[in-house]
């Protein structure tokens, strides 16, 4: 009977009956966009004649269906139903956090030995000061007596600076491994909270293979993933003598999803796949009239457009910058392969270097002086940037001739597109403003009228050794009623451009600046309005 009921189970498996088979995966490459990232895992495979369920199995529990794709490298395969589900991993989460507690208690007791020793030996230094303070009376009293002994005194103190000198060093020797042990824990209590904090369940995502013949084959699983994105970051390195600036463009990875990515294949894209494939639809607007009700009020309203806002909280950074990203430039999107592989973990402390892009260009230098609001005069980079990849807006770190200046605002580029970058204060261009009295009077018997005068001398200095194209910026007043004049006298300074960037009454006077020259600009004008009115400015 027993035998009987074995012969059946046999024919019962050869029949078609298969078991799953649970097989590990490795992370091969991942594309990180400005929002999100889509992850390529790899897993390998052997199967047997016929049909074969295999289990991919520890992967992050956060996977969407909808996102999964399953590929198959090998010819003549075939692929069944895919299925995903969750499976809990208490035992090993616990495994885990224990593991990791125990390093950090290990490392704790060895930090508490450590800081046991630097208490013993300042000990030692208070026990040798105490007897070199009593040592030092003594030989003072023997001294006014006439019996001191030098020989031994020297001897003593020979001693006590010994002493000393070992303690000292223990101590410092002490303080420099206490400090790499409160490094190493708190990279281990930032693990332990990065892993407390994660799900208790894995996904398991299931399919079936159906082939002719046994074989090998690697099978390639790709699924979206939420807690990552990028944006880029810029370095500009101005040589101001030359006029040659170097652009750098880096990337800002951000990852804190429930996986590290070790040694991946690592390409940034500015796709946005997660944003909307359609354009907005409209729907036929009806008009109609109404009685008017109460008004909203403002405070009620401004919450209103406030709550239209979404909160944002901000992922874990890490820098990256290094050896150069390989660039592809498609119709739609710019992809940056990085060389070699990448570590990209999600509880890293310390920033991954990568750069993306250089860029060299010959630029016109320009120092721009608002005189009327400060004194400092400002340099600028102006040039084409006749690159064919698009750059995206973000902050850029300035360096003039390898001096840090600080950090502004990189604008997003398209090819051909002209470029003003600013580049920090000039401090070999100075500025100075003289204000020339500028008068207030009356005039008129029947119509009284006021008049304002304002009259500045501007003078810049070119304190540097070669020419520089100087830019300086002011305005005329723009009159918004008519009884309200404004007019320029003969001797003021003729600006070259009026109505700057289409701001009305903005001017600009341009001018190459020998080194060591000076230029005088005076800036007048005169406003006359009703005398009974007051003047308002806004």
């Amino acid at each position: 009977m027993l035998t009987k009921t074995i012969v059946t189970l046999l024919s019962l498996l050869g029949a078609g009956y298969t078991f799953a088979v649970d097989v590990p995966s490795r992370v091969e490459n991942v594309v990180v966009y400005p929002e999100g990232a889509r992850v390529t895992r790899v897993a390998t495979v052997n199967l047997s004649r016929g049909n074969n369920t295999i289990r991919l199995v520890g992967l992050v529990s956060d996977i969407d269906i909808e996102g999964l794709q399953v590929e198959v490298v090998g010819n003549n395969i075939r692929l069944g139903q895919i299925k995903l589900s969750e499976e809990q991993t208490r035992e090993s989460f616990d495994a885990d956090i224990n593991e990791l507690q125990a390093k950090i208690d290990a490392l704790t007791r060895d930090k508490k030995t450590v800081e046991d020793s630097s208490d013993a030996a300042r000990l030692r230094l208070q026990f040798l000061k105490g007897i070199a303070e009593g040592y030092a009376k003594e030989a003072w009293l023997e001294g006014t007596r006439g019996t001191a002994d030098v020989t031994s005194w020297q001897a003593a103190l020979d001693l006590l600076q010994s002493g000393s000198e070992d303690a000292n060093k223990l101590i410092r020797a002490n303080d420099a491994k206490n400090i790499e042990f409160g490094k190493d824990i708190s990279v281990l209590m930032r693990r332990l909270k990065t892993l407390r904090g994660r799900s208790l369940a894995t996904s398991v995502v299931e399919f079936s293979l159906n082939t002719d013949t046994a074989t090998q084959t690697d099978v390639r699983l790709r699924y979206n993933q939420e807690d990552a994105s990028w944006s880029p970051r810029y370095e500009a390195r101005l040589d101001s003598d030359s006029g040659r600036l170097q652009l750098l463009q880096q990337a800002e990875v951000f990852q804190e999803t429930d996986e590290d990515w070790r040694s991946v294949e690592l390409t940034l894209s500015t796709s946005e796949p997660h944003g909307d494939l359609i354009a907005p639809q409209l729907d036929s607007q009806f008009l109609d009239l109404q009685e008017p009700g109460p008004p909203e009020p403002r405070l009620r309203a401004m919450k209103r457009e406030a709550d239209g806002f979404a909160n944002y909280e901000a992922l874990e950074q890490i820098v990256v910058t290094g050896q150069r990203a390989q660039t592809d430039v498609g119709g739609f999107a710019v992809s940056y392969r990085v060389p070699g592989r990448s570590d990209i973990t999600n509880d890293s402390e310390e920033p991954i270097s990568i750069d993306l892009t250089q860029f060299e260009f010959t630029t016109d230098l320009v120092t721009q002086v608002v005189p009327r609001e400060s004194t400092q005069a400002y340099l600028a980079a102006r040039f084409t940037y006749d690159a064919s990849l698009p750059l995206y807006g973000s902050t850029m770190t300035v360096y003039v001739d390898g001096t840090y200046v600080g950090e502004t605002r990189m604008p997003t580029a398209l090819p051909q597109a002209e470029l003003m970058l600013p580049m920090g204060q000039d401090r070999r261009v100075e500025i100075r403003v003289q204000t020339q009295g500028g008068e207030r009077g009356k005039q008129g018997i029947v119509n009284k009228r006021k008049s304002e005068a304002t009259d500045y001398l501007f003078e810049i200095i070119n304190h540097r050794g070669l020419a520089s194209e100087v830019e300086v910026f002011d305005f005329y007043p723009v009159a918004r009623n008519r009884t309200i004049e404004v007019t320029v006298p003969r001797s003021a300074t003729t600006p070259d451009e009026r109505d700057i960037d289409d701001k009305p009454g903005l001017i600009v006077w341009r001018k190459t600046l020998d080194a060591g020259a000076t230029w005088r600009i005076r800036h007048q004008y005169t406003v006359t309005y009703p005398a009974r009115s007051v003047l308002r400015r806004n």
